[in-house]
Parts: C-alpha cells; structure tokens; sequence
C-alpha cells in the first residue's frame, strides 16, 4: 500500500462510526435484485470490455485510464438499455444510472485496496469532487427504502489493485452505499475533494466460473505489464452497440 492510501485509510478509520451491511456471493446477487440494482453480469462483462480495451494501450497513451472508466460505463448502461427503458443515462456533470421506479442512481468510480475485503474500509481510489459531495449529502434514507431517491457507489478495480498482480486475475467489485464523506486536505483555493465513508450496505461480487457471473477469469500479459499487443482473445465478448 502506498503512502497516499495509508493516509486516506487513516482519515476513513477515524471516521467510521456506522454499522454496515456486507453481503457477498449469491446473498450478495439476490441482495442486489431485491433492491432493484443491474444484474452484475451486466457489469462483469462491462469490466472486461474495459480492461480488454485498456491491454491494447500503452503508458504513452494519455486518456487510458479515464478512457477504461467511460467504457465500463457506457457497456453497462447500453446493456441495460437492451433490456427496455427501466434504466436511463445521465449525462450532466457527474454521469450516471438512474432508475426513477426503484429510486436508485449510481456513479462508478474506481475502488480503493479494501475493495472486496469485508473487515477493511471500502471507498474510493482517489478523491472526488462536489458532485459527488453533494449526492452523499441527499443519503438521508436507509438503503433499502424504496420511496427516496438514493445514491449508490459502484467500485470497481483500479489498475493497481493487487488483483491484477497474478498471472490469472479474479476480481471483485462492489454496490455499495455511503452516507457521509471525509473531506482530504488540499492547498489554498484548490477545490475540495473527498472520500465517501460510512457505508451501510456493501454487495460484494467475484467475478469467477462458480456465480453466474462472466467472464471466469482474466488473462493478463506474463510480465504483468500491459501490452499494445492485440490478440484474437482481447475481444472474445460482444461490444454493445
């Protein structure tokens, strides 16, 4: 873990003070459809596209990181979309998924460490900004109170979590529900930037053979760096279109 998330992880643990809800596995799936959240197939597959897309660059390509984040997120919305209209894209100045029927709107952002790990503090990787702020703010209701509009987190994992490390990768990612927020130290007049903190709920999902869930695992380059490289098996799933 480097410097920068030790200190993060120090302001969430002085922060947190709410008990938590931790579904994982097939609780965690039928959690999920109980509260009207996306099948997280839909998402495991949108997180391969990702990262399929993300092999096929290299360091001098600028936009990659900012550019997998908009892939998983335009591959999860497009599939739900083939599903019917329950689900619609918000495209202001935080993008999102909003579900006006079950009152739910998601905002996806890569995970911190603790991601998928039960008795660590899940957030995210970096700070976020205002608007991020403002919709933990309008988190008043309980996470399963179908009558309010809620916010929901979708964590996904960073390109440095260690679970790309191995040789054959299974990941994890993460529905959860913050209900406040600590606010990071910045130099004079810069904008504020924050963690979300005290979640209630976590749905926890792998992304393995055994759940339902594809892709089964993801094969990475055998020197665990990333390759420009393009192989017949980089796309071995559909692109929504």
């Amino acid at each position: 873990m480097t410097n920068h998330e030790l200190f993060n992880l120090e302001l969430l643990q002085e922060s947190e003070n709410v008990q938590c809800d931790i579904y994982d596995g097939e609780k965690a799936l039928a959690k999920a459809i109980e509260l009207g959240h996306p099948d997280a197939s839909i998402i495991a597959q949108a997180i391969q596209v990702g990262d399929n897309e993300f092999n096929t660059t290299t360091i001098f390509h600028k936009g990659r990181y900012i550019g997998r984040w908009g892939r998983v997120v335009e591959q999860i919305y497009l599939q739900l979309n083939k599903q019917g209209n329950e689900w619609e894209w918000i495209n202001d100045s935080q993008p999102c998924l909003l579900n006006k029927t079950r009152n739910i709107q998601i905002i996806c952002m890569s995970g911190n460490p603790a991601l998928g790990i039960t008795d660590q503090i899940i957030s995210a990787q970096c700070g976020k900004g205002y608007q991020t702020k403002v919709k933990i703010l309008q988190n008043q209701p309980a996470y399963d109170d179908s009558t309010k509009m809620k916010t929901w987190i979708l964590y996904f994992p960073s390109r440095s979590n260690a679970m790309y490390q191995d040789d054959i990768a299974i990941l994890k990612f993460e529905l959860t529900y913050p209900t406040s927020f600590v606010i990071l130290p910045t130099k004079r007049n810069q904008k504020i930037e924050i963690l979300p903190s005290n979640h209630t709920c976590r749905l926890i999902f792998e992304i393995n053979g055994n759940d339902g869930l594809t892709p089964t695992k993801y094969k990475l380059p055998s020197d665990g760096q990333e390759t420009s490289e393009i192989r017949p098996d980089d796309f071995n799933i559909q692109l929504a279109v």
